[in-house]
C-alpha cells in the first residue's frame, strides 16, 4: 500500500498563491496620473485616455475628496502627453456665483448686481449650448452702474464664446445669437455690442502627432478598478487557504489508516 500523502491540494494552493503574487504585482505596476479631481473633470481625461488606447483607471482619490487617474507605468509617458495635446484636464474657476452666494437676510447692491448677472450669464448659456454642433457656451455680461442722480449711464455690453463641434461651422448663426443675447439682457440695445466668438473643440487631430501606444497589455483591463482587483485578491487567497487546509487534512486521514493496521483479506 503507497502511503505517501498527496500533493494535489499543495500543488494547487502554490498555484493560488503564484497567481495572486502576480496580481499584486499587477496593481502595484500602476501609478496615479492626477488625483483629487473633480468627476467631471476625471471622466474627460478617463474618456480620452481610453479613446487614445491608453490603459488607464478611474477611482476615489485616497483622501476621499474627488477622483484620480491611475494608468500603468509604461503609459505615463504617452497618457501626459495625449492629455496635454487636449488640454486636459481642465482648470476650475470660481465663478461670480460662487463669490456672491445668498447668505445672510440682507444683501448690498452689489451683490444684488452681481447674482443677476450670474444668472443671465448662465441662462443665455444654457440657451446657446441646446444649438445643433454647440459643445459648449459662454456669456459674459458687462452693464453700467445706475446713476443715483439719474444722469447717463454707459452702455451695455457682452461677449459670447461658442465652442462648436469639430468640423461644424457656425458663422452663419452669428446674428441670431447676438439677437438671443440682445433680446435677453436689460438695457442692451445695440445688436452691435454683442460679441461673438467661435472655437473649434479640438478633435482627432489634437492627438495626431502622439506616438501609438506600444503596450500589449489586454484592453480589458483598463476597465478594472481597485475594488474589483481587491475582491479578486480575496477570493483567491481564500480559495488557496481552502485548497492548503483541504490537503492537509487529507493527508491526516491517510497517514491514519497507515497506522491504524491495514484491512486483513484473508
Amino acid at each position: 500500500m503507497d502511503l505517501r500523502r498527496p500533493r494535489n491540494g499543495t500543488r494547487i494552493g502554490r498555484t493560488a498563491c503564484v497567481v495572486l503574487a502576480c496580481l499584486l504585482l499587477a496593481a502595484c505596476s500602476r501609478v496615479t496620473l492626477y488625483g483629487d479631481l473633480e468627476e467631471r473633470q476625471a471622466n474627460e481625461v478617463f474618456a480620452v485616455l481610453l479613446a487614445a488606447d491608453v490603459n488607464a483607471e478611474k477611482r476615489t482619490s485616497l483622501s476621499k475628496t474627488g477622483w484620480e487617474i491611475r494608468v500603468d507605468k509604461g503609459d505615463f509617458s504617452r497618457a501626459m502627453q495625449v492629455l496635454q495635446a487636449r488640454g486636459l484636464p481642465r482648470q476650475q474657476y470660481v465663478s461670480m456665483c460662487d463669490v456672491f452666494k445668498k447668505e445672510g437676510i440682507a444683501s448690498s447692491s452689489v451683490e444684488e448686481k452681481a447674482r443677476y448677472i450670474c444668472s443671465r450669464q448662465q441662462e443665455l448659456a444654457r440657451t446657446l449650448s441646446g444649438y445643433p454642433g454647440v459643445v459648449d457656451a459662454r456669456v459674459h455680461i458687462a452693464l453700467p452702474d445706475r446713476d443715483p442722480l439719474g444722469g447717463d449711464v454707459g452702455h451695455s455690453s457682452a461677449a459670447v464664446v461658442i465652442f462648436q463641434q469639430p468640423g461644424a461651422n457656425l458663422e452663419n448663426l452669428q446674428t441670431r445669437i447676438k439677437t438671443v443675447v440682445k433680446d435677453g439682457i436689460e438695457g442692451l440695445d445695440d445688436i452691435n455690442k454683442v460679441s461673438v466668438e467661435f472655437v473649434p473643440m479640438p478633435g482627432a487631430a489634437a492627438t495626431a502627432g502622439v506616438p501609438p501606444r506600444q503596450s500589449t497589455a489586454p484592453a480589458a483591463m483598463s476597465a478594472a478598478n481597485a475594488m474589483s482587483i481587491g475582491i479578486g485578491l480575496g477570493v483567491l487567497a481564500l480559495l488557496g487557504l481552502v485548497w492548503a487546509a483541504w490537503g492537509r487534512l487529507r493527508q491526516r486521514r491517510v497517514q491514519r489508516t497507515g497506522d491504524g493496521g491495514g484491512i486483513w483479506n484473508g
